[in-house]
Formats: structure tokens, sequence, C-alpha cells
């Protein structure tokens, strides 16, 4: 299993934040890109609701809102 994401007692995965970031980005792509009868598209919406349910019982909604909209409004370099 990779170093970021470890597997705990119980069942229970810790994911660092960069990480669950990264699949909220993906996720949001693929509603985007996708229709919604296709698998991904349903699967993405069951993956964002679930992380949303998470980051409300551990009250970090507001901060990793706050971390979204960083990254979304992050500058790139042309090349």
């Amino acid at each position: 299993m990779n170093k970021c994401v470890k597997k705990v007692k119980g069942g229970v995965m810790r994911i660092s934040d960069y990480w669950l970031l990264e699949i909220v980005q993906q996720c949001q792509w693929i509603l985007k890109e996708t229709d919604s009868s296709h698998t991904q598209n349903i699967r993405s919406k069951k993956i964002l609701e679930r992380v949303r349910r998470f980051l409300t019982q551990v009250g970090r909604g507001k901060d990793f809102r706050e971390k979204l909209i960083e990254e979304k409004n992050r500058g790139t370099l042309p090349l």
C-alpha cells in the first residue's frame, strides 16, 4: 500500500488532505465530462457524498473547502 494511504486497525484508512483533495478534484472533473447515466459519473457522486459526510463528521469541512478553492485559483505558468 502507498505510504500516503495507511490502513489502520478496524478496516479504517487514513489519507492525507492532499490526496483527498486530488480525489475530489478528479471526481468533479468526471462529473463535468460525463453524462449522468455513465457509471463513473454515478461512482463519483457517491464518493463526493461520502467525502462530504466525512468532513462534516470530523469538523474539517470549512478548512477543506478553503484548500479546494485555493487549489482551483492557483495560477499556472504558460509553456
